[in-house]
């Protein structure tokens, strides 16, 4: 498991990477593009290409991109059923189902990672031999890393978020008078406009980096 590489891997390629983060900013195309560009991500490390893959052939990522979507949906469904079926036992259900969220979240990683292996989402959904080979302990640990260095960068992000609103407004808490004179009303809806669109081209970057060091991650573990 290489932490080095994965980190870094998004970052070989600054066309991709830029191009990565466009697509994730536009409504509705980023859904079309980006799951099916990670499940591309993921194939060429399970196949034992590292270099980050380009964006390309835009066909085949649409058509990839829904395969995950559907795949996610199906999953989400037998999840969400499973989930009220042990909620609903007494004492021990809210238990069961809060292990099986845990023991789902394993399984759903699995049918997207066999799902970039295959390219069927029958094989995707095949909940049993997802759970065989999401026991693998090589697997878990990788999970489980890139799990805690997401958080931990969203977790920075957040306190950055923070304080970019914080600054926007900070010179209407340091008087606490209620503005009320309207040029000051739309100097300060533009400032957090400006912050809004600050912290959302952050956070574009961070989840398209971060999105192709995690599923690099599992899929070098899963392969």
């Amino acid at each position: 498991m290489d932490i080095g590489t994965a980190i870094s891997k998004p970052f070989s390629d600054v066309k991709t990477l830029i191009m990565g983060i466009i697509l994730l900013i536009i409504p509705i195309i980023n859904f079309l593009t980006i799951p099916g560009y990670l499940l591309r991500v993921a194939s060429k490390v399970m196949n034992g290409d590292k270099a980050l893959p380009k964006f390309d052939n835009f066909g085949e990522l649409v058509v990839d991109s829904l395969k995950a979507i559907v795949t996610l949906f199906i999953h989400g469904i037998v999840y969400m059923i499973v989930a009220l079926i042990l909620a609903i036992i007494p004492i021990v259900g809210p238990i069961l189902a809060l292990i099986w969220m845990i023991v789902f979240s394993f399984i759903m990683i699995s049918g997207v990672l066999t799902l970039a292996q295959t390219k069927s989402i029958g094989a995707a959904i095949n909940i049993p031999e997802l759970f065989k080979k999401a026991k693998s302990t090589q697997f878990i640990i990788a999970v489980i890393v890139a799990l805690i260095i997401s958080w931990i960068i969203y977790a920075i992000i957040g306190v950055i978020v923070i304080a970019i609103f914080g600054a926007a407004l900070m010179p209407t808490m340091l008087t606490g008078a209620v503005i009320t004179d309207p040029a000051q009303i739309m100097a300060m809806i533009g400032t957090l406009m400006g912050a809004g669109i600050i912290m959302y081209l952050l956070s574009s970057i961070v989840g398209f980096v971060l999105s192709v060091f995690a599923i690099t991650l599992t899929a070098e573990a899963y392969k």
